[in-house]
């Protein structure tokens, strides 16, 4: 089982650039794979809803979103902190422009309408690099997603989880399965992790 810290999983990353593949396409490794697990355990098309930040986790999940456009599903898109994206989560939101079955909505879903409305619910606001407590609006919009019946899942670590540490912020969200990218974080082995990262699968994104 291999562990990285944040800073060794950016050094992981810089060298599989160095080696000749780019940080677009390890983001589209990350989202495609994950998708793909996802879509083995749901083979029914339903409807998604994929929550972003504004950073390349965010940009996992709008890879995510198009992969289960491509194979039938409806998804929604919101964005818990703005559209002043990244440069590569920026390239793949203007990748769904035009999609059927592609919506965005407001972060502030209603508790009831996020209830039932979702077979799933992609959350990647906030990824390894998380440190402190969660803005007021995140710590909202997790708990808020954490009322959903519909299956929830992390991408590389639930918001609100310290990669390094395991510490970990009252409303950080609660997962039913967690998507690592290319190896462990300490804090899936920790005390927290292991309550709020349900099934943790690594996926390979070279």
């Amino acid at each position: 089982m291999k562990v990285y810290t944040a800073a060794e999983m950016r050094r992981y990353e810089q060298a599989a650039v160095d080696a000749g593949t780019s940080f677009e396409q390890l983001m589209e490794n990350a989202g495609q794979r994950a998708a793909a697990d996802l879509l083995r355990r749901l083979p029914i098309a339903g409807r998604a809803l994929v929550v972003c930040g504004k950073g390349n986790n965010g940009g996992d999940g709008l890879v995510m979103a198009r992969v289960l456009q491509q194979h039938g599903w409806q998804v929604d898109v919101a964005f818990a902190l703005g559209r002043n994206l990244s440069p590569l989560a920026e390239l793949n939101l203007k990748r769904l422009a035009g999609l059927s079955g592609i919506g965005f909505v407001d972060a502030e879903i209603s508790a009831g309408r996020l209830k039932a409305a979702y077979d799933v619910v992609i959350e990647g606001i906030f990824g390894t690099g998380f440190t402190g407590s969660l803005p007021d609006s995140v710590a909202a919009a997790c708990r808020l997603l954490n009322l959903s019946d519909g299956l929830k899942v992390a991408l590389d670590i639930p918001t609100g989880l310290n990669g390094d540490t395991g510490e970990a912020d009252a409303a950080a969200f609660r997962a039913d399965i967690t998507y690592t990218f290319a190896a462990f974080k300490p804090a899936h082995l920790s005390e927290a992790g292991k309550s709020l990262c349900g099934e943790i699968v690594c996926v390979d994104i070279i």
